[in-house]
């Protein structure tokens, strides 16, 4: 059975935010292990203006923002 990207972060109990369809989580030890798994993914980093933190940028990967511009995400 496949999961998402998005998916594996929710089940790893993540702290999830995201900007139209680019999912944002937390820069940590737990998701920079995760996120090596996948070294042909474009991710980013930026420091939040909001809580001053680290956060990784995953380009097109909130789920939730797909069905809503009715079309899958890059991850389906």
């Amino acid at each position: 059975m496949y999961i998402s990207i998005y998916e594996s972060l929710v089940k790893m109990g993540v702290e999830i935010d995201h900007h139209e369809s680019d999912l944002y989580v937390p820069v940590t030890k737990e998701t920079q292990a995760f996120l090596a798994q996948f070294p042909e993914m474009s991710v980013t980093m930026f420091t939040s203006l909001i809580d001053n933190k680290l956060w990784f940028d995953i380009p097109f990967m909130y789920e939730p923002f797909w069905p809503k511009k009715g079309q899958q995400s890059c991850n389906s």
